[in-house]
């Protein structure tokens, strides 16, 4: 048996003695002629080695003995050869990650590797610190962009009724062939034809946006709507005569709601009154800005023919409207600024209102049969539409309507430019 064996089991008997009888503090070992004192403190810290089973705690504890006890320690020869022994693993094992080199820190505080442990923790911390930043930056910029696009389809038919406005007062040759506006007003063409995709029949052409929207109330809960807004070309013999932005169902107080978030009681007159007059702060000042050298008149607007049972509202056909898929607040993406239309080079989906005009079906039988089906429709529901603002600039008027308090349905929120004809 070694002497360093025979001190261990010496002194762990006479040790756990002394402990137990609590009155001393110190051993002694007599060995081949040689006595020392060990300390109960050194004692316990090497009965703590010698019997913990965890390989990285036993590490742990030879340091601490290393530093307490290396310059005279009873064990510290052997607690050094293990030391050295194991070092040039621990190094290998625990030197990529920051966990690793704080462990190996703490095993080996005076190692060779202490000044590379140091150095690689510096730069792994400023690696996690860079990679913590990017991901805040990218997080933030996700919430920005999720907000952005939460505003933009709470704005989309502000966006798109401004555009309109603009698009609609800004066209020349009413009441000239289709195929002539067309050409005259190239961007307005390009913006008819593009998605979401327009019907036509030789009589007229609509363009149908819509979004699903829910309004929260008190409680927790909240009410479904729907916001649908019609782009609709209406043709006599051939001619653009008027272009009407419609929005059924009290339109303007379902604006309103979506993009307010506030729920508008169309039972309620002033409500109603309220979201109007919010809608036209919204379409008056784009107005002003186009219809330049325009007089304000009186004009009491005619009933506004419905769109009808074959319309794209009512319509299963998947390419009439234009949603923003998979979002309950999901909205057709309004159209891009007219200055923004790229030219017409006939690619695929690239179509123009001449285009639109020229593949429209329907014979002649055809278009009188959807005449008188029309007629029909407007001689059983008349909606007389209430006049909010009416300007005139040469042969063409602008009308802002909005539907009577108790009329839905087809009754139409809305505006129109048309050709003011002799004698109106």
């Amino acid at each position: 048996m070694s002497m360093l064996s025979t001190l261990s089991n010496v002194l762990g008997v006479r040790a756990v003695r002394a402990a137990a009888m609590g009155v001393t503090t110190a051993v002694t070992l007599s060995v081949a002629g040689c006595s020392m004192f060990v300390s109960h403190e050194e004692v316990a810290l090497y009965r703590r080695i010698r019997t913990t089973t965890d390989s990285n705690q036993r590490l742990v504890a030879m340091a601490e003995y290393a530093r307490d006890y290396g310059s005279g320690g009873a064990w510290i020869s052997n607690v050094r050869a293990e030391r050295e022994a194991n070092e040039g693993q621990i190094w290998a094992t625990n030197n990529a990650s920051p966990d690793g080199l704080a462990f190996y820190l703490q095993a080996y505080p005076d190692g060779t590797y202490v000044e590379q442990a140091r150095a690689r923790q510096t730069a792994l911390a400023q690696v996690s610190t860079g990679r913590e930043e990017t991901q805040q930056r990218e997080e933030e910029l996700a919430q920005q962009t999720a907000a952005s696009q939460a505003e933009e389809r709470r704005q989309w038919v502000t966006r798109a009724s401004q555009f309109w406005m603009r698009t609609l007062v800004g066209v020349r040759n009413y009441g000239s062939p289709i195929a002539q506006v067309a050409r005259v007003n190239p961007e307005f063409s390009r913006a008819f034809g593009a998605a979401p995709a327009p019907q036509c029949t030789p009589t007229r052409c609509l363009k149908h946006y819509h979004a699903h929207y829910a309004v929260p109330v008190p409680g927790g809960n909240r009410i479904e709507r729907e916001m649908h807004l019609v782009l609709r070309v209406g043709l006599e013999e051939g001619r653009v005569e008027r272009i009407e932005v419609l929005m059924p169902n009290h339109g303007f107080s379902r604006w309103f709601e979506l993009e307010n978030r506030t729920i508008v009681l169309d039972e309620d007159p002033e409500a109603r009154m309220a979201a109007i007059e919010w809608a036209l702060q919204r379409i008056e000042p784009t107005l002003a800005e186009v219809a330049t050298g325009s007089r304000a008149i009186d004009f009491i607007p005619e009933p506004v023919a419905p769109v009808g049972e074959s319309s794209p509202i009512e319509s299963d056909e998947a390419d009439t409207t234009t949603t923003m898929d998979g979002s309950s607040d999901g909205a057709s993406p309004a159209p891009a600024p007219a200055g923004d239309a790229a030219p017409s080079d006939g690619g695929e989906g690239d179509t123009t209102l001449e285009q639109l005009m020229t593949g429209a079906v329907g014979g002649e039988e055809q278009t009188t049969e959807q005449t008188t089906e029309q007629t029909t429709e407007e001689q059983q529901t008349v909606v007389y539409p209430l006049g909010l603002r009416a300007l005139q600039r040469g042969t063409t008027r602008i009308v802002i309507f909005a539907a009577g308090d108790g009329d839905y349905g087809d009754a139409y929120d809305g505006f129109f430019v048309e050709r003011v004809r002799d004698g109106q």
